[in-house]
């Protein structure tokens, strides 16, 4: 790990290669799960399952990638980011392969790799961003790379439902095969120098929990990642039932539904960058993650109470400021992590954090899914989720109090 006065003495050049490098890996992953909540109404039909299953769905992708990302994260160091990435690709790829032999089994064992998968994105991407970005534009240039994340929803939105309807879902599963694949072979020739890092020499370090263990060690990070937990969970829920709402309640088409979804993810591409950079100017990302965080409660009540009556410009002006919101405030979330961790630790703390982003991802749908076997429908169920945004509005107040009375152990 360099110091930021290497970082910032890195070309511009480089730095812009690994921003988008690590950005375009992140779509690449990032679309092999968004894939599955927007074909859902056909995959389901054709497997024989409610398209509200695409929960659990994503739970088993998700919950593997929770319980692999403490362990991942940890041997980043020996074998280098950059391979590690690769590897992320080629799981991902492989679950999309497989995922088209259309069973139950297969999408099971499809969401197992791409959780394997997406287990090692963040924390690579992490060390490679700490390492060769300046830190004076950090929050900027992790939000922009967190920009992968809906950009992968809003690319998934756009094509994937005209693809399955002109050609059939398997199509569109391959779409992500080739963007996957086509990602790791351009990374092969960044690789040797991406990864001069790496210490091959510290053999199998990795431990199951050590990566949390690290985290709780240090009160804010401990807080800051518990909010996340409440967030993902938000999150997720709204890219993954979105599309499902609309067409079963509100009376939209597929495709029309994947638009509304495509701004509402686009909404998120903008925020975080916006986002990233107001923080960068203003040094408070805590605040910043509070504020958006208040944004979120209220999205949540308000969508309680669409009807097919809405007008279409309200909708979409609350999808904005709930996509802004729900989708907007990872990279300031990365960046804070990554800024608190200890020298040399910034893989490992970004493991840690992790595990609880994507705990919020494995419990949300699954419970999303659950409850709304309870309500009978959507609308209430997002409505639902403002119990939890108030959760994570108590956690970052608590992240906050701890930043402020400088807790730090270590």
């Amino acid at each position: 790990m360099t110091s930021d006065g290497r970082a910032s003495a890195i070309p511009r050049s480089t730095v812009v290669a690994v921003v988008t490098a690590t950005t375009i890996a992140q779509v690449a992953s990032v679309m092999g799960f968004a894939i599955f909540p927007v074909i859902a109404p056909r995959l389901a039909h054709e497997i024989g399952v409610p398209a509200s299953m695409v929960g659990y769905q994503l739970s088993i992708g998700y919950g593997t990638a929770m319980l692999a990302t403490s362990y991942v994260s940890s041997t980043i160091p020996r074998f280098g980011a950059c391979r590690s990435t690769q590897v992320g690709l080629l799981l991902s790829a492989l679950g999309m392969l497989c995922a088209m032999t259309a069973s139950v089994a297969a999408v099971i064992i499809a969401s197992v790799l791409l959780g394997l998968g997406m287990s090692v994105m963040t924390p690579a991407s992490t060390h490679l961003l700490f390492r060769f970005g300046p830190a004076h534009n950090r929050n900027l240039i992790f939000s922009i790379k967190q920009t992968g994340v809906p950009l992968g929803w809003l690319i998934v939105a756009l094509t994937a439902p005209a693809i399955t309807a002109a050609f059939g879902w398997r199509w569109a599963l391959g779409m992500v095969v080739l963007i996957a694949v086509l990602t790791l072979i351009a990374l092969q020739r960044v690789r040797a120098g991406w990864d001069d890092d790496r210490r091959p020499e510290l053999g199998r370090s990795g431990s199951l929990f050590g990566a949390l263990v690290l985290l709780w060690q240090l009160p804010a990070l401990r807080w800051l990642s518990v909010t996340t937990f409440c967030y993902a969970f938000v999150q997720l829920c709204l890219g993954s039932f979105l599309v499902i709402m609309l067409v079963e309640e509100i009376g939209y088409t597929l495709v029309a539904a994947g638009v509304l979804l495509s701004i509402t993810q686009g909404a998120g591409v903008v925020g975080r960058v916006i986002w990233g950079w107001y923080t960068d100017r203003h040094r408070d990302g805590v605040g910043m993650l509070l504020r958006l965080n208040i944004v979120m409660i209220v999205c949540c009540a308000a969508i309680a109470f669409l009807t097919p009556q809405w007008p279409s410009f309200a909708l979409v002006g609350l999808l904005i400021l709930f996509g802004a919101s729900a989708v907007g405030w990872n990279g300031i979330f990365l960046a804070e992590v990554a800024r608190r961790s200890p020298p040399g630790k910034v893989s490992v703390t970004t493991g840690g954090a992790m595990v609880w982003n994507f705990g919020g991802i494995l419990v949300g749908p699954a419970t999303f899914a659950t409850t709304y076997k309870w309500t009978g429908t959507y609308t209430a169920t997002f409505g639902w989720l403002t119990v939890i945004a108030v959760l994570g509005l108590f956690f970052i107040l608590l992240a906050r109090h701890a930043q402020r009375s400088g807790a730090k152990t270590v």
